[in-house]
């Protein structure tokens, strides 16, 4: 089966010195159960009393990330539920596997969480993630994390690979899928228009944390639910186990995206467009709605106007029009960013 991909190529350069867009707000589940059939790899739920008629259980590990999910506001529609089959001692759980599995069955989802427990199945897990137009979110709780003289926990490994497509949490307790929660309350609105910091969090009680153990989560890319003041908030630098800001990413997956789904469906709903300064015309008016989107989303700023560039048909050679390749597109678009934090504000008072 061909992909859209294979037919429009968009590529995002994030400077740093200076699916379908339905699928990037889909949270997929995957956990050990034995509540579908042997031939199901998935199914879809839009609540928790849904799967409690498919015969999960209110301990079960994916009903507990769900009820999570559907517990923030806004909420998101419904979530992808994937069934890995219970290991055995003679038969330990493949993650990346089952999520090749889940994706041959359904790529209609772009969030990932998973009941991986262990740091070799997590790192494994981001590796393969990082490869793939999706983000991982995961949760640790080794103690170690949070000293800086510890290099080989999950978030120190996954840095120093940096790797931008993972995301994480860490917990104290033992609260079980509290990264859903997380995960839950951000995946509802368009990916990079918001900065996935400063919120509550329904479901999950805020844990105490010193300020050393803070800086070294900070260092580490790592998040954590407190509270600051009186108020119950997710916290952290707003980064990806990368380093990279997770508003960054995000928006630069969902230009490419939207772009190539667009390019698509004016490739697919013409029945032909001439290689003519008119015919390219037609490609450039797509593109320039979608950087209009992202302005409207907070993807990219409205400061300062994008540019955008297509060859001239007239100048091109005859063997690059009798290809039929549409090639030397580009553009050039100044990120939004976001103001996370406030460092200093001074003032003078008086009587």
């Amino acid at each position: 089966m061909l992909e859209i991909k294979d037919i429009v190529n968009v590529v995002i350069n994030r400077e740093t010195t200076s699916k379908t867009i339905r699928d990037l707000q889909t949270i997929a589940v995957l956990s050990a159960h034995d509540n579908f059939t042997p031939t199901e790899t998935y199914r879809i739920y839009s609540s928790t009393t849904e799967m409690l008629d498919d015969g999960f259980t209110t301990s079960d590990y994916a009903y507990v990330a769900a009820n999570r999910i559907f517990s923030q506001n806004p909420q998101v529609r419904n979530i992808v539920v994937g069934m890995i089959t219970k290991a055995t001692p003679t038969s330990p759980v493949d993650y990346v596997a089952e999520i090749r599995k889940l994706q041959a069955a359904t790529q209609e989802w772009f969030f990932l969480i998973t009941d991986a427990v262990d740091d070799a199945d997590k790192e494994s897990i981001a590796d393969y993630i990082e490869t793939q137009t999706a983000v991982y979110v995961l949760t640790d709780r080794n103690v170690a994390t949070l000293t800086t003289k510890s290099t080989t926990d999950i978030l120190s490994k996954l840095k120093a690979k940096g790797l931008q497509h993972t995301i994480a949490l860490y917990r104290k307790d033992s609260t079980v899928a509290p990264e859903a929660a997380w995960v839950g309350r951000f995946a509802s609105a368009i990916i990079g228009s918001n900065t996935w910091i400063h919120s509550a969090l329904a479901t999950l009680s805020a844990e105490s944390f010193t300020r050393t153990e803070m800086a070294v989560l900070n260092s580490k890319g790592g998040h954590y639910y407190t509270k600051v003041g009186q108020d119950d908030s997710i916290e952290g630098m707003a980064d990806t186990v990368g380093g990279e800001k997770i508003h960054v990413i995000l928006g630069a997956i969902w230009l490419e995206v939207r772009l190539a789904e667009c390019v698509w469906s004016l490739l697919y709903t013409k029945e032909r467009i001439n290689y003519t300064n008119s015919g390219i015309e037609l490609f450039k008016a797509e593109i320039v709605t979608v950087l209009n989107e992202a302005v409207s989303y907070n993807i990219l700023t409205n400061d300062e106007p994008f540019t955008i560039q297509v060859p001239d048909a007239n100048k091109l050679t005859s063997a690059e029009r009798a290809s039929g390749y549409l090639r030397k597109i580009t553009f050039r678009a100044r990120l939004a960013g976001a103001i996370l934090f406030v460092d200093s504000i001074t003032g003078t008072v008086y009587a």
